[in-house]
């Protein structure tokens, strides 16, 4: 007599050492602190930057996340913005809950309210400037790139062969 085939566990199996991302392992630990926050999505906080654009991520903060009593819609989302800034977000807020309702799929912010106050972040490290090239390399770099009507790529490439190109700061440093 033949054995019947064995059936599949459906249960979860364990990891048997595969790695895992850590955005996956990072949500289940946030989550239940950021819903402590009013955040039920901690997507607002952690994905805020991709849902509102970077102009808005750098002068916004989302606060908090407050649903109505046993709804998962019609919410309202609370901002910090420098108080210089408030004023523009007040007029951008039917924007703002569009970009995030767009995010979520569904009805999720019905209004924003907007507080005022600093925003606690950290400073971007100041940007190199270029050193002006020597004829030769501008040359070299023209002939690679081109020089008349340059589009936007081209542009970066430029730039980028710019600070590639120009003379080593370590170097002059020593001289």
């Amino acid at each position: 007599m033949a054995k019947a085939p064995a059936k599949k566990s459906t249960a979860p199996s364990k990891r048997k050492g595969r790695t895992t991302k850590l955005a996956r392992s990072a949500t289940a630990l946030i989550s239940p602190a950021m819903r402590a926050k009013g955040f039920a999505e901690a997507e607002v906080v952690t994905k805020w930057a991709r849902i509102v654009g970077p102009d808005l991520a750098r002068t916004t903060i989302p606060l908090r996340l407050a649903f109505p009593r046993g709804k998962r819609a019609g919410a309202t989302l609370h901002v910090r913005a420098e108080s210089a800034f408030a004023p523009i977000l007040q007029q951008r807020t039917n924007f703002i809950i569009e970009l995030v309702n767009r995010y979520f799929g569904y009805g999720a912010v019905e209004r924003i309210q907007v507080k005022q106050g600093p925003l606690n972040i950290a400073v971007l490290p100041k940007q190199k400037e270029k050193k002006p090239l020597e004829p030769r390399a501008k040359k070299t770099l023209d002939g690679i790139v081109g020089t008349n009507d340059l589009s936007p790529l081209q542009l970066a490439v430029k730039s980028l062969g710019e600070y590639v190109m120009s003379p080593n700061q370590k170097n002059d440093k020593n001289k």
